[in-house]
């Protein structure tokens, strides 16, 4: 069913915040997508901060114009699918690689990340890398690391100096 042109009005502007507003975004293609995997894929990525929807090319053109994103994105053929995010890209990137794994759907168009474009191959080298939370903590401990090694060295001379002093008294006794 044609759309009329206040309905083609908002989606136009929906498309234009998204760009806008969010962290960054993925093109995937939707054409093979069944109904229980999308709706798997969008329970799983609103947990994320993350969101799924499919556009009309010609209307999703018009705002990647309007908006300057990068060229790239612009070549959209076939049933198109945006995923867009606020911080973490790496989450949206594994579910995308883990349904294209399972199902051989969804497969990677590109997509933006800060205002630069990514092609297919780094948005599934982006699904390579640990999530924020897990490179957080492999940070916290490369910085904890030395205090710790000093601190159990501190410890262990004063064992043993403890264990020397026992010896030495248990003798004399």
């Amino acid at each position: 069913m044609a759309k009329t042109r206040s309905e083609k009005s908002e989606l136009l502007d929906k498309y234009k915040e998204i760009l806008k507003n969010k962290g960054g975004y993925f093109l995937v293609n939707s054409d093979k997508a069944d109904t229980l995997t999308v709706v798997d894929l969008k329970k799983k990525l609103k947990e994320t901060d993350a969101d799924y929807t499919v556009v009309k090319n010609t209307l999703f053109k018009v705002a990647l114009q309007d908006t300057d994103q990068p060229l790239e994105t612009q070549d959209l053929e076939g049933p198109t699918a945006i995923i867009y995010f606020s911080e973490d890209p790496t989450v949206p990137a594994k579910l995308i690689k883990e349904i294209q794994k399972e199902k051989e759907i969804l497969g990677a168009k590109g997509g933006v990340y800060e205002g630069e474009f990514l092609s297919e191959e780094k948005v599934m080298q982006l699904a390579e890398i640990p999530s924020r939370e897990v490179l957080l903590s492999q940070l916290v401990g490369t910085i904890n690391a030395p205090l710790t090694g000093f601190m159990n060295a501190a410890v262990g001379n004063i064992k043993g100096l403890t264990v020397v002093l026992k010896g030495i008294s248990e003798k004399s006794a």
